[in-house]
């Protein structure tokens, strides 16, 4: 969850439900100071737009026009909680219109709609248009937490999996790939590709030295 890596653009993920969100907005505001032409991006689930900051969050970065843009992952579920139980409205995309935070919703699940989604938002940024808000609705196959089900803290989400299985956005971006002339060796060696990275990066993991003792404060506190 804690991941950091400002010389890629993540500067920091935070296990917090929300608390990206105005760091985002922040890392925007320093960019259209800096007139760099950087774009903030902040990724959240449905969940997070129950908290207060979020709103807040829209309502600064429309004030400004701040080059930023809103992702919501709209999985269906916050936690253990379906959408219906927490929301009288399944409009998400319309969550920062009154801010005027322009939004639109996309299938989650279709690579090619949520790339053109995604550039026509960060082209607007650029060009001075302010924030947008980005809908992608997809489904959450596994638990809250890690690879289980919910199954294992007592709860039974609704039956709908069996319908989302086939909209696999994996299997539709292969097929979508050999339609467009791509061949099996093609998807093969890819995926390869792919596996050999993640294994590498768990290789290294492991093989890396645990943090020093005397380190637990570091960036903690200010020396000055």
């Amino acid at each position: 969850m804690h991941l950091v890596a400002p010389e890629i653009g993540i500067l920091g993920t935070v296990p917090i439900v929300a608390a990206t969100v105005p760091l985002a907005v922040g890392a925007a505001l320093a960019s259209k100071i800096r007139r760099d032409g950087s774009v903030s991006v902040a990724f959240f689930g449905d969940g997070t737009l129950e908290e207060g900051h979020v709103q807040e969050s829209m309502n600064l970065a429309a004030l400004y026009a701040l080059p930023v843009v809103f992702v919501c992952e709209n999985n269906l579920y916050a936690s253990h909680l379906h959408l219906s139980q927490r929301r009288v409205s399944d409009r998400l995309s319309q969550a920062g219109e009154f801010q005027g935070v322009r939004g639109r919703s996309t299938d989650g699940n279709d690579v090619d709609a949520v790339y053109r989604a995604a550039v026509d938002a960060v082209e607007a940024a650029r060009n001075g248009e302010g924030p947008s808000f980005l809908e992608f609705r997809t489904f959450r196959w596994r638990g809250h937490v890690g690879a289980s089900s919910d199954m294992d803290v007592g709860v039974k989400r609704k039956d709908e999996l069996k319908d989302w299985l086939p909209r696999d956005p994996i299997a539709l971006a292969r097929q979508a790939l050999q339609k467009l002339g791509s061949s099996d060796q093609d998807l093969r060696s890819l995926e390869a590709e792919i596996s050999e990275e993640i294994e590498s990066a768990i290789r290294f993991a492991k093989s890396s030295p645990l943090p020093l003792a005397e380190d637990v404060m570091m960036h903690v506190f200010s020396k000055s």
